[in-house]
């Protein structure tokens, strides 16, 4: 029995992409979506020398404060003052003064499979680490893609609406509109068709720290973010896909959804 269609139920509001991981990203018209996920998204990380692991903001929460986007291909970096860098030892030696520790930018394709750390207790940024093995080739931390329904954040609101639900405190690669119940229906197995891709949800999509971090335009420091998520949706919010059909992703492409029978 095939499984049930639901057609046009949400368009795509947003899309980014991430090059530098747990830098601040882009916001693009299209995307690209490969089998590995979004061309360029997590395509670099910043190395730490010492540990050998790569930084992520679940360690590392200044690692929001700067930004990166790609030109033509090209990684241009912003760091916090504002000054903007092309990959190379100028910019190792200033992210190694940022970050004061000895640190520099690798790239996902040359680098194999990353290890990542992040604090184990996100109430308390000196609690111990816990460490985890990345995909080969990105440095994303567990699937390819991520996608957050507007529905989500507009539940979230209406449950908390003393707190921030900003879109980049999740930090998905898609954006959809669409009302509760209709992201309500994702779940493990059920495939989205947009525009020319197709993607196969994996699994809801847990949070972490990530979503408490203070960024740079009005986003402060709110643990309850995450301690709401938590007693309210298992730690979850938005889900992880893997890409079925690769192709171009547009705003405002229409979504299909073939939704797993439960």
């Amino acid at each position: 029995m095939s499984a049930p269609t639901v057609e046009g139920f949400a368009r795509v509001r947003a899309l980014f992409r991430y090059p530098v991981k747990s830098m601040r990203g882009e916001a693009l018209d299209e995307l690209v979506l490969d089998a590995s996920g979004v061309r360029g998204d997590r395509a670099y990380g910043v190395l730490d020398v010492g540990s050998g692991t790569v930084l992520s903001a679940k360690r590392e929460g200044r690692l929001l404060e700067a930004s990166a986007r790609l030109e033509d291909e090209e990684l241009v970096v912003t760091l916090p003052d504002g000054r903007e860098y092309d990959p190379g030892p100028a910019l190792d030696e200033s992210l190694a003064r940022w970050l004061v520790r000895p640190v520099r930018l690798v790239e996902a394709a040359h680098f194999g499979a990353a290890v990542f750390q992040g604090i184990e207790d996100f109430e308390r940024d000196d609690s111990p680490l816990s460490s985890w093995e990345g995909v080969e080739s990105s440095f994303v931390d567990e699937s390819p893609l991520h996608v957050l329904s507007t529905g989500d954040l507009r539940r979230l609101e209406q449950e908390r609406p003393d707190l921030s639900w900003d879109v980049p405190r999740f930090r998905p690669n898609v954006v959809l509109e669409a009302d509760v119940e209709s992201a309500r229906a994702w779940s493990g197995g059920s495939r989205l068709v947009v525009g020319d891709v197709e993607f196969e949800i994996s699994k809801g999509c847990t949070r972490c720290v990530m979503t408490t971090r203070a960024q740079p335009e009005n986003l402060s420091r709110q643990l309850d973010v995450l301690r709401h998520v938590t007693a309210q949706h298992d730690r979850q919010v938005g889900v992880r896909a893997r890409v079925v059909r690769t192709g171009r992703l547009r705003v405002n492409d229409v979504a299909t959804a073939h939704v797993r029978a439960r």
